[in-house]
């Protein structure tokens, strides 16, 4: 019994030895002498960078298991590419064709998939811009063509569901996990599913944003952070939230367009029950400090606000699970979340519910 063990110890290490690898790339003149950076895409960290010399490039490294990497140009978003690295298999990373194609191992079912999607998607939009012009309403749209855009999410479920052993099955699932998976229940259970989707960050932060939503619902206690008031002074949310009165704390920003749509039912509930059982806060988020104090005269805000700069340590958003705005929050008198997602007519009678 004590033999078999260590063979089976043995084969496991043997298994588990890196290998080399090497992604080879394609560069257009454009890029001549620029720098390409390999960032690994469980922690986003720069895992090595390259210099473009008469138009190719190279990295080359070991591996002891498969690997998600973005290959850039330059730190440029337009001018990047996944790769999907593996033991002893070469790859290469072709960035004068438009998208990038990468060819190599687990690369081709990739490309391939790119390749589906790009000419389907093409036939799609071409029918979708055809019915506008033809005047049809978006609804009329969405009825008629909701058979072939559940066709096109076929094809990203089917990648997932017979590659659930490997990284492309990983990376896919990663491309469409908040679409797809819209629940902490549900991205879970894919995940135990598929095989390296702890190795992709985009997949891991999924699954935050949903446990900080839990954190934040109906029944929670707030969670406190910090901005400045419209004049620059330190703030924040337990000045208002948990002082026994009614907070109903709207995240924004000035160039949001649902956001101003807001506005007015907000100014609504402010003047008709602000005072010692009610006021509404916003959080000012993703904006610039100059448009976001224009915008409190243009729509005539006059109710408190929290103004979160970009690189505040405190990242409100995040803390709350945030991931479109406006995001409408009502709290108790406690400090306890009451409802989130509040808009409109429901957020007014909720409100209105609550001053009885």
């Amino acid at each position: 019994m004590r033999i078999l063990s260590i063979f089976a110890l043995s084969a496991l290490a043997l298994t588990a030895t890196a290998q080399s690898y090497t992604i080879k790339g394609i560069a257009d003149d454009k890029a001549e002498g620029k720098k390409v950076f390999l960032v690994n895409q469980e922690n986003l960290t720069y895992a090595d960078s390259a210099v473009v010399t008469n138009g190719v490039f190279q990295f080359e490294g070991t591996t002891a298991d498969q690997a998600l990497f973005e290959v850039n140009i330059n730190k440029n978003r337009r001018n990047r590419a996944y790769v999907i690295v593996e033991p002893g298999v070469n790859a290469t990373v072709d960035f004068s064709q438009r998208p990038a194609v990468v060819t190599g191992g687990l690369n081709d079912k990739l490309a391939a998939l790119n390749k589906e999607v790009a000419e389907k998607g093409a036939v799609l939009n071409a029918k979708i811009q055809q019915m506008q012009t033809d005047g049809k309403s978006r609804d009329e749209i969405e009825v008629e063509m909701g058979p072939e855009v559940e066709a096109m999410y076929d094809i990203y479920r089917k990648a997932i569901n017979e590659n659930k052993d490997n990284m492309f099955g990983a990376y896919v699932l990663g491309m469409v996990a908040s679409q797809f998976y819209p629940s902490l229940e549900s991205l879970e259970a894919i995940m135990a599913e598929v095989k390296y989707s702890n190795k992709i960050h985009a997949i891991v932060a999924e699954r935050e944003g949903y446990l900080k939503v839990v954190a934040t619902q109906a029944g929670k206690m707030f969670v406190d952070f910090s901005g400045f008031t419209v004049d620059g002074k330190p703030s924040k949310l337990s000045d208002y939230v948990g002082k026994g009165k009614y907070v109903l704390v709207d995240f924004w920003a000035s160039w949001c367009g649902p956001c101003k749509g807001e506005i007015p039912n907000l100014v609504e509930l402010q003047n008709k029950f602000g005072g010692e059982k009610f006021t509404v806060l916003g959080v000012n988020v993703w904006d610039e400090e100059e448009k976001f104090k224009a915008a409190l005269t243009e729509e005539g805000i006059t109710y408190p606000q929290i103004f979160i700069p970009r690189d505040n340590k405190d990242n409100a958003t995040e803390m709350y699970g945030i991931k479109g705005i406006p995001q409408i929050i009502l709290f108790g008198p406690d400090g306890v979340i009451v409802k989130r997602d509040l808009r409109g007519n429901a957020m007014k009678a909720l409100v209105e519910e609550k001053m009885k």
